[in-house]
């Protein structure tokens, strides 16, 4: 388990280093503040379809096997973002990258829902999160380091680089016995596709638990998106913060969410996680309130930790929630299909976001994800209510 979580930790270090980055890069290549929105609601759509197979495609061959085939992906996503000359030809990297994602993030969720009970399920969500999140820590001021002195594209080439150890980790995995995973390895084939799809769309639009996480984290989701991506533009082009400074800023909301998600994996199992995911999202919400009012880097930076603790309390509540509400054996499509409907709701929101920006003022992004997601509260605090056995299949492994 522990060279696992290496390789995802791996996987994840290329994102933390690039994440906060893109948005800077594609300015330098000529793209304006509202095409920049316009490429991140555009990078959002292949992801939607994408991470569907993905989860049923991981349900099918087994989920460390759909992890490595990830990674492969991963290793050329990059590579557009390091050669393209223009911002329209960096949608290409996305599409690649949404194949490793695709693959990657349900396969990685299904199997701890898989292998823990649920009474601990949220700890290790959490511990798991806190393990892979520490290349948040290091690898964005590290991004910072190499975009300010060697040129954004030596950085997409590290990232190459660093997929590249993952994959080699999960190569070695797959080839050890000592590896096993609780998904039935089997040719994919459009029949089970159907079956899967048939049997989850019912589950997921029935008004129980997973239409209610698809509510209140679909209103969140698509709030956070009317400004997220716009957090570097802002701190960049306002902020008057350089490269190397957004690395670190980036850098310290990875340490509050590494010391955080513990205590959000503890806080879900012990009190609910209904009572995790409105703590997170209060919390989550609050950061964009400082941000608002913030000049100084320090300022900013208390902002960007205090975003990074409410992910970490949002994080394990919401995997805990669909492993509940998902038989077992559904369980990779369901965690590709719940994050895919609520892409699908919040599919336009960068782009809404740039045109706030240019037709208003740089802040008003940042107020309306704070008021637009305040209502997220609303639902999860009637709804996400879960009796102690729901969603449990008879199937479940208890260790």
């Amino acid at each position: 388990m522990i060279l696992f979580l290496i390789g995802l930790t791996f996987a994840e270090a290329t994102r933390a280093m690039t994440a906060v980055q893109i948005p800077v890069f594609l300015r330098e290549i000529g793209a304006s503040v509202s095409q920049v929105g316009l490429f991140f609601t555009l990078t959002m759509i292949v992801p939607l379809v994408l991470g569907i197979f993905g989860g049923w495609i991981s349900d099918s061959i087994g989920r460390l096997r759909a992890i490595l085939f990830g990674s492969l992906a991963g290793i050329l996503g990059y590579l557009p973002f390091a050669f393209a000359q223009r911002w329209e030809v960096t949608l290409i990297g996305p599409i690649i990258l949404a194949v490793a994602t695709g693959l990657i993030q349900p396969s990685f969720r299904a199997y701890i829902a898989d292998t823990c009970p649920t009474e601990t399920r949220g700890r290790v969500f959490g511990l798991s999160k806190s393990f892979i999140t520490a290349a948040w820590i290091i690898t964005p001021p590290l991004g910072g380091f190499l975009a300010m002195n060697y040129g954004a594209r030596t950085m997409f080439l590290t990232a190459v680089f660093l997929y590249g150890i993952a994959a080699i980790i999960f190569m070695f995995l797959l080839r050890s016995e000592e590896m096993k995973t609780t998904a039935p390895a089997e040719k994919p084939s459009l029949k089970s596709l159907k079956e899967s799809f048939t049997h989850i769309f019912p589950i997921v639009l029935a008004g129980g638990l997973l239409t209610w996480i698809i509510i209140s984290e679909g209103i969140r989701v698509f709030a956070s998106y009317l400004s997220f991506n716009l957090l570097p533009v802002y701190l960049n082009d306002i902020g008057l913060i350089n490269k190397q400074g957004l690395g670190l800023i980036d850098g310290l909301h990875g340490v509050a969410w590494v010391l955080a998600a513990p205590i959000g994996g503890w806080l879900s199992d012990k009190s609910s996680e209904r009572n995790s995911f409105m703590l997170g999202t209060a919390i989550f919400l609050s950061s964009f309130l400082i941000f608002i009012l913030a000049e100084g880097f320090e300022v900013f930076a208390l902002s960007w930790i205090i975003m990074g603790i409410g992910g970490a309390l949002l994080d394990p509540a919401v995997n805990a929630l669909i492993a509940r509400g998902a038989p077992a054996h559904l369980r990779g499509v369901a965690y590709a299909v719940v994050p895919a409907i609520i892409g699908l709701v919040a599919l336009p929101a960068p782009w809404i976001g740039g045109q706030i920006w240019e037709a208003t003022n740089p802040k008003i992004p940042f107020l309306a994800t704070l008021l637009i997601g305040s209502l997220a509260l609303i639902p999860a605090w009637f709804k996400l209510r879960v009796p102690a056995d729901e969603g449990i299949s008879p199937a479940e492994p208890t260790l």
